[in-house]
């Protein structure tokens, strides 16, 4: 719990309750001004609940805190109408880890039925796992003791603040009756944080079904929405040397770790900021004591990429430098792939940019230009199926991955009412973006 103890984070969520109010009067009709006005009554709802979520430990290989997690986000999504179901996680042989099961993903559908004429078919995507394991020290939701606005916490923008919007904005949606007159999919997936290399057949053959998606990762730190995002790839190198005494027999070893670091210079090279690709070699571990010649050596690899076509020029690099032997008597295992396609900005992503700018006016929320992002999300995979996806519809908050990881409190009910209100208007009315083809 902290410092602050339960009487003090209440009383801080209180503070930051009232600092903030609701967005100018725009161009809203009643109903959404209601809408508008029922998130805004849930702040205290929103941030207490978040910090329930963010207290359970949700790392992508902690699967009894991802199935406690996934019964809780299935009982709520049953709740709310729809019909939920919960698929086990997959068998992934990855290295350092063979065997690897995934946690669970959910499913679930609500058919609307107000409507003679079927509304379109949104697909919402978020994820459960976060990159802070069980014996990672960063565990737990804190309010910031000097900025009521801010709270830290392991997944408290990436993605469980996403989450709060994606729910909140459902249960806002439903109290309105716009539930009824929409087709919803929820996927919920465990793996995200690691490529979704066992759920990407699901993701996409959800966004095969749908008309337009949304993926509930944070907006970017000013604001914006992302309009494009970089390719990813991840590769892992395993070099195999003879070890021999570094005195004595140095000249009969075959050193895996200067084999490698021949590798990784060669890799990093790769990098061509001009043409949109960057490669990393992010972890570097090899040998076991100092005189000894290292008989291993092995190295973690991110790449990006905008196009591709550069993807796979990297990805054959890549290859090449992995089969390449500049230590005699070496070897080396190569394991990887891209895991992640460019997300391409279309008209159609532009047409749901625009309507989504249109609704932010409307609620007196001025959003900046969408911008180009070098991360990627699930909204790559459903992007790459034809599917036009809105992938930043989360709150604000910066720092993922490390233990300064915080959201804008004050972005929660902002985010929601801008959904709630967005996705209204494409189930009741028509939008380029979003409809039938």
């Amino acid at each position: 719990m902290g410092r602050f103890g339960s009487s003090g984070v209440l009383c801080l969520v209180t503070l930051v309750v009232l600092a903030g109010g609701r967005p100018a009067r725009g161009d809203l009709d009643e109903p959404e001004r209601s809408l508008r006005d029922r998130v805004y009554e849930r702040r205290p709802a929103m941030v207490e609940t978040l910090k329930r979520w963010v207290d359970i430990n949700t790392g992508t290989w902690n699967t009894d805190g991802l199935e406690r997690f996934a019964s809780i986000l299935g009982a709520e999504l049953g709740e709310l109408g729809f019909e939920v179901q919960s698929e086990d996680g997959v068998t992934l042989e990855l290295p350092e880890r063979s065997s690897a099961r995934t946690g669970p993903l959910i499913v679930a559908r609500r058919a609307g039925s107000a409507r003679e004429e079927p509304g379109p078919r949104l697909l919402l995507i978020g994820h459960l796992d976060t990159v802070f394991e069980e014996d990672s020290p960063f565990q737990a939701f804190r309010l910031d003791p000097g900025d009521s606005h801010r709270a830290y916490g392991p997944g408290v923008v990436d993605m469980k603040g996403g989450l709060i919007v994606l729910f909140e904005t459902l249960r806002a949606l439903r109290e309105s009756g716009d539930l009824d007159a929409a087709s919803i999919t929820v996927l919920l997936n465990s793996d995200e944080e690691i490529g979704s290399l066992g759920s990407r057949p699901r993701v996409e053959a959800e966004a095969q079904r749908a008309d337009c998606g949304f993926v509930f990762e944070s907006a970017h730190s000013s604001g914006a929405l992302v309009r494009s995002r970089r390719g990813l790839g991840q590769f892992h190198l395993k070099v195999e040397g003879v070890a021999a005494h570094a005195g004595s027999a140095h000249r009969e070893g075959r050193s895996a770790v200067r084999e490698l670091a021949e590798k990784v210079v060669r890799l990093e090279k790769l990098s061509d900021y001009e043409r949109g690709v960057t490669v990393n070699v992010g972890t570097v571990r090899g040998g076991t004591k100092r005189n000894i010649v290292p008989d291993n050596a092995e190295a973690w690899i991110d790449v990006r990429y905008d196009t591709p076509e550069l993807g796979r020029e990297i990805e054959a690099a890549v290859e090449k430098i992995a089969e390449t032997a500049f230590v005699e008597g070496t070897r080396t295992q190569l394991w990887g792939t891209l895991h992640r396609p460019p997300k391409v900005a279309t008209e159609r992503v532009d047409a749901l940019l625009d309507r989504h700018a249109e609704v932010g006016r409307d609620l007196g929320v001025m959003l900046p230009s969408s911008v180009h992002a070098g991360g990627g999300t699930d909204g790559s995979l459903t992007g790459a199926q034809g599917l036009p996806t809105l992938d930043s519809m989360g709150p604000r908050g910066g720092e993922s991955h490390t233990e300064r990881e915080f959201v804008w409190l004050p972005s929660l009910p902002e985010r929601t009412a801008l959904t709630a209100v967005f996705l209204r208007r494409l189930i009741r009315r028509a939008s380029p973006g979003c409809a039938r083809e």
